[in-house]
């Protein structure tokens, strides 16, 4: 299928990646995440943005276009931690016109 166009059937690891990655560059975009450190007497803001490394499926289930994928995946957030880490999660996906997207 060509970039943009719908697909029938559950995305593949390079659509998750997209979708994930988009999702992230668009928190950094609007300038990253944000974290209060801070107690009742003073408050300090660290800001840091997300940088994704590599996605892995593990299974994804759904239908219509949507679909709810299993997946591991390593990113790093600097400046508070270069290192990547590696985490597990669910992720929603849907194929919509401009392609696989994350959904919130």
């Amino acid at each position: 299928a060509l970039p943009g166009c719908s697909t029938d059937g559950p995305p593949d690891n390079r659509d998750v990646h997209g979708a994930i990655r988009d999702f992230f560059e668009h928190q950094n975009d609007r300038g990253g995440v944000r974290i209060n450190l801070g107690s009742a007497g003073g408050l300090k803001n660290i800001r840091f943005e997300v940088r994704l490394h590599d996605v892995v499926i593990h299974r994804c289930t759904g239908q219509d276009r949507v679909y709810v994928c299993d997946i591991t995946y390593r990113a790093s957030f600097p400046p508070v931690k270069d290192e990547p880490e590696r985490i597990r999660t669910q992720a929603t996906l849907f194929d919509g016109p401009g392609g696989w997207r994350l959904i919130e």
